[in-house]
């Protein structure tokens, strides 16, 4: 368990890293200026998913949890778009509107933290059904 939650984390970590420095890169190389911190924003995706996995992982070897372990899962996605609106409805939501620049700063980041953290889920899912 504790070798996956190691591979969770460096997978994590390094997306976080080069989505940030790509996300820098395009913002430095554009004229188009955001109005809130990328940085933040992706660490909250990174260490949501990442909290995410873990627990699924700890879930997945609690043997009264391990048929309920798809639908568990589900909920966990509107958890994480409520904490997202908590925690940056001053910087991102009480914005007017969003230009395109930003929403796909917003977008992109978010559906790759979430195919990472699927492909993850399934896998434990998998190994769940094997047992």
């Amino acid at each position: 368990m504790i070798k996956k939650v190691v591979v969770f984390t460096i997978a994590f970590v390094v997306l976080f890293g080069v989505l940030f420095f790509l996300q820098n890169l395009v913002i430095n190389k554009s004229s188009q200026i955001l109005r809130f911190n990328v940085y933040d924003t992706n660490m909250f995706y990174a260490v949501s998913s990442l909290i995410i996995c873990i627990h699924f992982e700890i879930f997945s070897h609690i043997k009264s949890l391990q048929p309920q372990l798809g639908f568990i899962y589900l909920p966990t996605l509107f958890i994480k778009g409520i904490l997202f609106f908590v925690v940056f409805k001053s910087s991102i939501f009480n914005q007017e509107t969003l230009t395109i620049h930003e929403r796909l700063h917003l977008l992109i980041p978010l559906l790759l933290f979430l195919i990472l953290e699927v492909f993850f889920i399934t896998q434990i899912l998998k190994e769940n059904q094997l047992d």
